[in-house]
């Protein structure tokens, strides 16, 4: 591994271990006929967040944290206004260590926000110490213990697929914990009562008692069906049971519904599709007494229901002193009964005195999110010169089957500034193929000097690798392949590129296990044959903790050599380098920060499909990912994106033309833009812009025609650009 230990750039020092330096980019506008311009496009997507309030930069505003299970990724939005801002920046200031669940809770009164997750041994907590604009962490316990009903100190446990509740349920000014019980013996409610401020302390996470082992007086029994008052499931079931009353995962939310001065309780278990609302009985300032329960929650008309393990959090995301609920699938993947990733983020708001749901897409809609397992892949289809996206994805039908299909966007920008809109949702209607979890790629099989068009997906529960060749002006679905000389298990991948360098594409199979596999195309045209070349090719052998392999070949670096990139489970992306000659060595990419001023290593997520594209620099393509969250984020090459090398001013403006009269701006250091007409006259002025920004500079009041724009940095030079608005 090459290490490249420091470097400054005017002024700027960075530390850093790898050659491949990307910046994080937003700018690009994607459009969607339906919905307009994304306010965050390459986000990612959302599929089962867990959400949290916590103040990101310090500013005295809560802003917005989640986590996605299903790529094991932090996500923060900054608050802005009635708004919320998508900010990556913010995302490497968290532990890496979250797993299971992600609670957020000021848990010693200090005003900031402290962070609770699932550990080894039970419930891990850290502590926010961050003083300035960036939160900062310290792990206080790796796990919670408390004392048993018996005396004994124990490890507080919890499920795999636990969402305990961490609130002050006692109104005594620490947090006490509420769960259900770890052995499933009896599914009832654990109430672990916080004693620091009882013993005369400060709020603290320690002691925990165990005072109640029977909560509510509720014991989950089977999807909606519950024990009350002391009656024992065996007596609901009229008949014996004999193993765990029904043991797994579950989730607590704990509120006060009706605003009486009394907790409600909602619950949902990882096997059922619904949520559980119980009412409370009792008197207030009484013990709670849930003895009947209703499914039907949080209204009658749209009942959250996603088929499997919905999940309640409350937070006053509006800042109206009015707690909204969000529900969200509280699962890793489409396990079982499927999910709609594409609508799996709900949110509802108090109206009167019910909760009315006003969206099933929050924050989802302001990105692009086609449901799961997105694979993305550029081609110029309309012959224009610049690279239009395709995007399959993978869903949920009307018929509660999952289904996949291509997504295809068109390029209205050009080769240097693109701008992606939305053409059709259902490439050649390939969705009536039958096909689920497809893969894409765009690669010139028969050397015929166009490009064919490859799917990989399962069909009737088997891998399928088929290939469409183009005809004389289009894709002909009539003449198309299956390969079938090559076994493709499910969860495998694959890719075309010429590795053996006889410009044959080769094909590259990457493992579930995550070892990687290359078969050599001794074929020719359109009857190509693979011949198994390597089992552990760049001696890339299985390895769980690289499970989940997806590779891609490209010149990265402009070094005129073939560069291996993977991606795997780890959420990490290795760079085999000059791919000819390689041995097995591998550098990482790293990131730009822009709160930092530095490049560090990234966590992407897990089971990135990756692809390297020119959409900005013939020279230097940018990293695409596509999510297993139905998402898509892009990363620039540092070499064709600089980060203020020297005396260059960066200064770009796009889309252009532009029609949505929002102007970005591309710079690497803070600027003060001017917009004059082409005769002189100084329509907009003053307008200050922050060195790596996403945001739009609003000229909707300018009438169309052509303007200059010019930015003044800091040393009094001045950059113009000219723009087209229309």
């Amino acid at each position: 591994m090459r290490f490249l230990l420091l470097f400054l750039l005017s002024g700027i020092s960075f530390v850093s271990f790898s050659q491949y330096q990307f910046i994080p980019w937003q700018e690009t506008p994607i459009i969607h006929p339906d919905s307009g311009e994304k306010a965050f496009p390459w986000a990612g997507g959302l599929n089962g967040v867990q959400y949290g309030k916590i103040d990101l930069n310090n500013d005295g505003v809560k802003d917005l944290a989640g986590f996605d299970r299903s790529t094991a990724r932090i996500i923060c939005f900054l608050k802005n206004g009635n708004e919320y801002e998508y900010a990556p920046q913010y995302e490497k200031f968290f532990p890496s260590e979250i797993q299971n669940f992600f609670i957020l809770k000021d848990y010693n009164n200090d005003g900031r926000t402290d962070l609770f997750t699932a550990g080894n041994l039970g419930i891990t907590a850290f502590r926010n110490v961050g003083s300035g604009n960036l939160p900062e962490w310290e792990r206080v316990l790796n796990f919670i213990s408390y004392e048993s009903l018996s005396g004994n100190d124990v490890n507080l446990q919890v499920n795999f697929n636990d969402y305990p509740y961490i609130g002050d349920i006692d109104n005594d000014g620490d947090v006490d914990i509420l769960n259900y019980s770890f052995s499933g013996i009896q599914s009832r409610i654990l109430f672990y009562e916080n004693k620091s401020i009882d013993n005369g302390g400060n709020p603290d996470l320690t002691p925990f008692q165990l005072v109640d082992n029977y909560w509510g007086t509720v014991e989950d029994c089977d999807c909606g069906v519950f024990a009350f008052d002391g009656e024992d499931c065996q007596n609901v079931f009229g008949r014996i049971i004999s193993n765990a009353r029904h043991a797994g995962g579950k989730s607590l939310a704990i509120f006060d519904f009706n605003e009486d001065s009394k907790l409600e309780l909602v619950s949902s278990h990882e096997e059922c599709r619904e949520l559980y609302y119980f009412n409370n009985a009792a008197n207030a300032n009484q013990a709670p007494d849930f003895n009947s329960f209703t499914a039907a929650f949080p209204n009658q008309t749209n009942a959250a229901n996603f088929n499997f393990y919905p999940n309640t959090m409350i937070m006053d995301i509006s800042d109206d002193e009015q707690e909204e609920l969000i529900i969200s699938p509280n699962v890793e993947a489409n396990f079982g009964s499927p999910i709609d990733f594409s609508e799996s983020n709900w949110l509802y708001k108090k109206s009167g005195t019910e909760y009315e749901l006003v969206s099933r897409e929050f924050l989802q809609n302001d990105m692009v999110d086609w449901g799961a397992q997105t694979s993305p892949s550029f081609y110029d289809d309309d012959q224009d010169g610049d690279l239009d996206l395709f995007l399959s994805y993978t869903d949920l039908g009307a018929d509660e089957e999952l289904f996949s299909a291509i997504a295809y966007y068109e390029n209205i920008g050009d080769p240097q500034s693109p701008s992606f809109e939305l053409i059709t949702d259902d490439y050649l209607n390939l969705s009536e193929e039958g096909l689920a979890n497809m893969f894409i790629q765009w690669v010139d099989v028969d050397l015929d000097g166009k490009k064919d068009l490859v799917l990989q997906g399962t069909l009737q529960n088997s891998n399928q690798l088929r290939i469409i060749f183009q005809g004389d002006t289009d894709l002909d679905l009539n003449s198309s392949i299956i390969v079938e000389d090559v076994f493709i298990g499910f969860g495998y991948s694959v890719h075309f590129a010429d590795v053996v360098g006889d410009n044959h594409p080769d094909l590259l199979v990457g493992k579930s296990s995550g070892g990687l596999i290359l078969y050599e195309n001794t074929g020719a045209g359109r009857a190509p044959q693979f011949q198994l070349e390597n089992n552990t090719f760049l001696e890339i052998g299985d390895d769980f903790f690289r499970s989940s392999l997806r590779v891609h070949v490209s010149d990265i670096n402009n070094d005129t050599e073939q560069d291996l990139i993977a991606s795997d489970l780890s959420g990490n992306i290795r760079v085999f380098s000059e791919l000819s000659s390689n041995e097995g060595t591998f550098d990482s990419i790293t990131i730009y920060n822009n709160l930092e001023q530095s490049f560090d290593d990234a966590y992407f997520g897990k089971r990135n499909n990756i692809v390297f594209a020119p959409l900005f620099s013939d020279d230097y393509p940018a990293l695409i990912l596509g999510t297993v969250s139905g998402g898509i984020r892009i990363f620039r090459n540092s070499e064709e994106l600089p980060v203020q090398s020297g005396e260059e001013l960066v200064f770009q403006v796009y889309p252009n033309p532009n029609k949505s009269r929002q102007l970005y701006f591309k710079t690497n250091q803070d600027i003060s833009v001017s917009i004059s007409t082409l005769n002189g006259q100084q329509v907009l002025n003053g307008l200050s812009y922050v060195a790596f920004s996403s945001k739009a500079i609003d000229v909707s009041i300018l009438e169309g025609g052509v303007y200059i724009v010019t930015a003044t940095f800091d040393n009094g030079n001045k950059v113009s650009r000219k723009v087209v608005l229309y």
